[in-house]
Formats: structure tokens, sequence, C-alpha cells
């Protein structure tokens, strides 16, 4: 099943990301392609721009954060997430991942190969050059040097000047990766379409596919495979999560050798996004109509204290707010933030 990116024709690769699109429009992902009209006021731009929907979101301290979405959407926050500015991103291109290695240090990625970079907190943005010309899935950074980013074709890039260059690290199956994590500098995990995860604890330098199957039933003459899976979270380099459609959450405890579904008690709904704090002990899990959390390390789950509930959107990305809590993103622009253990949330007044 596998083949070469580069020796696939412009057609196919067009069908392919276009069929990408449609699945991920039916799980309310909404990356769908969409031109930027340029006869808006800048006051205009900016209501709509907080109004978008939000894919990703990346603190850096406490009080310092961004988020990403539509349109080329960046907001920061320098206050615990009470309270967001619009950024002018420099792109009008749809931004599904960021990441600030630290305060002033940040990558953003999306449609049509897209990276952008701050060196400044997001007063400025500027292009980078991609190798690819793929939608852009994640990106995570350990360093401000450091970076990872996973794409369609099963694409994993990597930098290690900041992104001033970045290079195909890994190419393999015909899938789309849609999350990447790093614990360290050395150990990482990247997933995406049926179940797929690649395993990598020198760097980059080699991955391993650890988990993920696709075949055609010539008895049912269909496609078939395992759950597509939409975020990993690495905790260390021993233990890592993942989630992904129909309630499918999967764990590993030693490094990848062994991955084991969890049990949740939740069935259907699509979960997007998946992250821990530092000990591994609080998890957090945000999709379709739902958030849920556990704090003890994935043996029990519950739904926290929600305001307003999220019964009628989804959210999208959570991620660590230092030591003050979480912040997850999703539907129309919405930002909650938790209290310190995740068991209590509200919407920030932003994403109202």
């Amino acid at each position: 099943m596998s083949h070469n990116a580069n020796n696939k024709s412009k057609n196919t690769k067009s069908e392919f990301q276009h069929l990408n699109l449609q699945q991920m429009a039916l799980l309310s992902l909404a990356l769908f392609l969409m031109l930027f009209s340029f006869a808006e006021t800048a006051h205009a731009q900016q209501n709509r721009a907080i109004k978008q929907d939000l894919f990703s979101v990346s603190f850096s301290t406490e009080q310092q954060g961004w988020a990403c979405g539509r349109w080329g959407s960046v907001l920061h926050t320098d206050d615990g997430g009470k309270n967001w500015d619009l950024q002018d991103s420099s792109t009008d291109y749809a931004l599904s991942s960021i990441c600030f290695s630290d305060p002033q240090n940040g990558w953003a990625v999306g449609e049509n190969g897209t990276i952008i970079h701050t060196g400044d907190g997001g007063r400025c943005w500027e292009r980078q050059k991609c190798p690819v010309d793929y939608f852009l899935m994640g990106v995570c950074f350990v360093t401000d040097r450091k970076g990872w980013a996973v794409s369609e074709w099963t694409t994993i890039l990597y930098t290690e000047d900041g992104g001033e260059n970045w290079q195909v690290q890994f190419t393999g199956e015909d899938y789309c990766l849609n999350s990447v994590s790093f614990c360290d500098p050395q150990n990482g995990w990247a997933a995406g379409e049926y179940g797929y995860i690649y395993h990598t604890s020198d760097g980059g330098r080699t991955w391993e596919h650890q988990a993920g199957a696709f075949a055609f039933s010539e008895e049912a003459f269909e496609l078939v495979g395992e759950n597509t899976l939409f975020d990993v979270y690495a905790v260390d380099p021993n233990r890592a999560w993942a989630v992904g459609i129909d309630g499918h959450i999967t764990r590993t405890l030693d490094g990848g050798t062994t991955w084991e579904k969890v049990e949740s008690g939740v069935k259907m709904a699509q979960l997007f996004g998946i992250c821990s704090d530092s000990q591994g002990s609080t998890i957090l899990i945000g999709g379709k109509g739902l958030l849920i959390t556990s704090s003890d390390a994935g043996k029990r789950f519950s739904v926290p204290e929600i305001t307003p509930p999220v019964t009628y959107g989804w959210l999208y990305r959570i991620a660590p707010r230092g030591s003050n809590g979480f912040v997850a993103v999703g539907k129309d622009g919405w930002i909650y933030l938790s209290d310190k253990k995740g068991i209590s949330w509200h919407r920030s007044s932003a994403g109202m």
C-alpha cells in the first residue's frame, strides 16, 4: 500500500485532498477551503475572526497564549485567557495547529503548505518555506529550534533551525497524519487516519509504525481500517494517549510497544483533542458536544461543570495553561478556561 508522494499525479493528489476534506467536514472539523473577502473593513475582519472556528491553542506561560483557526485567524492573550486580541497572521489560509516554544517564538501551520512563524510574540508573523504543498495538520516544537509538522501522505516535516529550513523527515503510507506530539527532543508520536501511529525515540531520525491498519475487503468490496485518530498527546517517553472517531481512546504505557483501548463511557461521539497535566494523572478529552475528564490517569471519566454547555457544538483542541489549569477551543471561536484541576469550566468572553 506504500507509495511515494512525489510519484503521485496531480489529479490523484487532488482527489485525495478533496476526499479528506469531505470526511473532516462530516465530522464537524470544518477545515474546508474558502476565499477571503478583501472588501471587508478591518473592524469587520476582527469581529469575524474572533467568531471563526478555532482549531488549536498553545500557552507558553500561565498568562501568554495563542489560538488559531479559520481564515488565518490568530488570537493572543496576555492575561491567562480572559481577554483575546486578533493578531495579523499574514495569511488568509486556514490554520490547523499552533505551537509556542516560549513567549516569543511560535509557529502555526495549515492549508496549502502554510507555515508561519513569529519571533516577537506575534506582533509580526512571517511565512516560512515549506517543501510540500499539502494540508499541514499538526505542529510541535520542543525548543525554539527543533520542531515537527505532519500532513497528508503520511508526511512528517522537521526543522532544526527554527523553521528557516524545513525538510521531509519521513513519508510512508497514503494517509493523513492529524497530530504530532513530543514530550522531549527525542521522544514523540504522530497519529492519523485508520489508527496509524508512528513513534520516534531518536528525534525523528527513524519513525516506527506502532499501530493502525488499512486493507481492502474482497468479501465486502470496501475499504476497511481501524478508527481514525485526530489527536495524540505525549506525556513522557513511556506514556502517550490518542483519540478519534466513535469515542475511540487508546493509550500506551510502555513507549508504544503495546497500545490499549480505554473505555470512557463515550460511544459514538467524535473525539478531537486530548491533553493531560505534566504528571499524566489528569486527562482531558474534548469532542463533538462533549468534554470529559479523568483525575486518576484514565481509570474513570466524568463530565465536568461546563458553563455554558457544549452540547450543540464541538471542542477541537485542549492545552495546558501552565499551573492555572487548561484551555479548550472550538466552534465559532469558543474559548473555555478551566480551574487548576479541570473540574470546572467557563467560556471566555472572547468566545461568547
